[in-house]
């Protein structure tokens, strides 16, 4: 499964990860270093479930907002 996966994202110029949880959402941006070596990873979120991804990525962005009002 893992490689067929690899194979959608390497076809994709932007991925967006949501509904999952942050080790997968990590996972992601490992997954795509690893088989990608050259890509630029850049990861975008608004809360703690996104940390991890964040630190991940070669760019990571976190936004700061009044989440829930």
């Amino acid at each position: 499964m893992k490689k067929k996966f690899l194979a959608i994202l390497a076809k994709c110029e932007a991925v967006v990860v949501c509904r999952a949880s942050p080790s997968q959402k990590g996972q992601v941006v490992d997954m795509i270093k690893e088989s990608e070596p050259d890509a630029v990873t850049l990861a975008i979120g608004d809360g703690a479930n996104d940390v991890n991804m964040i630190q991940k990525a070669h760019v990571g962005i976190g936004i700061f907002g009044k989440e829930g009002y």
